[in-house]
Order: structure tokens, then sequence, then C-alpha cells
């Protein structure tokens, strides 16, 4: 029978496959054999005979290996509402199983909530009064006269003025009205100015930092008001709800609620009737399906103010009347 045998050698970049063949005759002592007819002997050769053995061959290739790695990029967004707050996937899971499984015998065991009506505590609060805290002091420790501390609105005009006779209070507390009795615009930036006259006459100017309410809750004649920046809920002159409206309005339905038989009314401040219009059933259809409400129950009011400052692109008010507080 035919022996074969085999081996590879590789040096360098070229692969050699070294092949040797031996034909090992029949009468061999060395190998064992099955017997064989007369006939099927005179199929192979003898030792020493010409083609008892085949020469040498030698395979040649290159031994190259190509490997490409395409990096991909990575992009990480970074959200100040969501670095400086503890709120975690996980949170919005645990908060959305109940305690206890109904009539089950295990009364420990988790269970998915088949409602979306939790409260989703995990989404930002708005805003609430007093908007503002002040800290009117004097940094140079003069023996002051009057003093008065001004609210200004994004204009540079006074909008809340607080003043008095010698030492300003340690603190001071803004509700967000102005003198005239003006609940503050939402997104609309604001700054304060304090101003101190000594008794010498003198009188010194401390500029403050402008800041902005995104969204606030507040009371105003026996409602509350949920009021957000057009700006939090849709894009530049759009009427389709963009994802930071949608939270604003699902953490409006929950404080809605909390008031099961108030009526809800939607009012929508933009420069034109259309937009105001398509802005209002919007955020009505939104809260109607979040609540499982027919549409007709959240009633809609649009208010058109073509002087507004194009960057902040009007506000959303979400009413819930007759709230005591």
């Amino acid at each position: 029978m035919n022996a074969v045998s085999s081996y590879q050698k590789i040096s360098g970049p070229i692969l050699r496959v070294l092949i040797v063949m031996a034909v090992v005759g029949v009468g061999s002592s060395t190998i064992p054999v099955m017997a064989q007819t007369a006939d099927e002997a005179k199929q192979w050769t003898s030792d020493g005979e010409n083609g008892a053995a085949l020469p040498e061959m030698v395979v040649e290739a290159t031994n190259e290996v190509r490997q490409k790695i395409e990096k991909g990029t990575f992009d990480l967004e970074l959200d100040a509402t969501v670095i400086d707050s503890f709120f975690t996937a996980m949170d919005e899971i645990a908060l959305g199983v109940s305690p206890v499984s109904g009539l089950q015998p295990h009364l420990n065991n988790l269970e998915t909530l088949k409602s979306d009506q939790p409260p989703h505590l995990w989404l930002p609060d708005m805003a609430a009064t007093p908007v503002a805290r002040f800290y009117p002091a004097d940094p140079e420790g003069h023996k002051i006269k009057t003093w008065n501390l001004a609210v200004t609105d994004f204009r540079g005009s006074p909008f809340k003025n607080y003043e008095g006779k010698g030492n300003p209070p340690e603190d001071l507390t803004w509700d967000g009205q102005g003198d005239n009795g003006e609940m503050l615009r939402v997104g609309y930036p604001y700054s304060y100015v304090f101003t101190l006259t000594d008794k010498g006459t003198n009188t010194y100017n401390h500029a403050g930092v402008s800041f902005r309410i995104p969204a606030l809750d507040y009371h105003r004649d026996g409602d509350r008001v949920l009021e957000m920046a057009g700006g939090q809920l849709f894009p530049r002159e759009e009427s389709d709800l963009n994802d930071s409206g949608k939270q604003w309005l699902t953490r409006s339905a929950d404080e809605i609620r909390r008031h099961p038989y108030s009526p809800v009314r939607v009012v929508v401040t933009a420069e034109n009737q259309e937009l105001a219009q398509l802005r209002a059933a919007e955020v009505a259809g939104y809260l109607a399906e979040s609540m499982i409400l027919p549409l007709e129950q959240v009633e809609t009011e649009t208010i058109v103010r073509p002087d507004l400052r194009a960057e902040m692109d009007g506000a959303v008010a979400v009413v819930i009347e007759h709230v005591e507080k």
C-alpha cells in the first residue's frame, strides 16, 4: 500500500511544503499487508525498482495576511440637566413597577405596571415661587443711607424694585412678579442691579448676572399655571413637539392628575395666529392622550404677540383651574 507523509516549514514570508511520497512493496517484512492475489501483486513495484520512490516536490507560496480595521467615531453629547441630576435608566425601570401584584399569593413579587399613568419622578421639576433669592450685601462696608435692588427684564428696563433705608436685609426673595403684577416671561433673560448710597451721598452700583426660567409653576387668581417657554417645546416656528417638549408635558400631566376635578386649559402665545393654533392643538392632543381623556376636555386659547423676540419663540401655559394652594 502507499504510505504518504508530509510536513510544513515556514521561513520568513515564503511557505514551503515538502511532500515526500514513498511506495512500499508487498513483500516488505516491516509493514503488515493483507493477502493479495497474483494479479493484485503485479500492480505494485518491489524495493529498488524504478518508480519505487517519487522525487521531492516543493510548493512555494507567499505567506501574506492582510487585516483591514475601520475605527468608527464615538460622539458623546453632554446635557447639563442630566449631568446635574441623579437620574439613571435604572430609575425609570424601578419606578415603573408595582411593589405588590394584586391578589396574587406572593404579594412581594414585583410586577410591571400595565399603565403609563405612574408619576414620572425622574423628570425635572419646573421652577416654583420664589423664583430667585438675592443677598444684597455691601462688600466694602459703607455706612449706607439708602439702597435699591432693581430686577431688569430682557430690554434692560426695571421690572421689580426693592428699596429701603439703612442696611439692606440679609436676603430678598422674588416671586417672579413685576411691579405691575405681571408674571415674568419664561425663557427670557432677567438681571438685577444693586445700588447703594452712603451718608456722604456717594452711589455704588453692583450689576448681577443674567438668568432665565425655562418653565415655571405658580398660582394666579385661584388657578395653577404650568408655563413653559416655546423654545423648550418646539423647534423655531414649528408645531411638532421635540423630545424636551414631550418631557415637560409629561411632567405637566403628572401635576394635572393631582387635581382630578379641575378643568384644564391650554394657552399658547405665538407671533402669529396660525402657529398659535397649531401648537395649541398639538399640546392639547398630547395631554389628552397622556391622561386618556376626550380631546374636548382640554380647552385651548391663543394669544398673538408680534412683539416677541425671535429667539424666545412664545410660550405655552397649562392652566389647571380652581386650584387652592
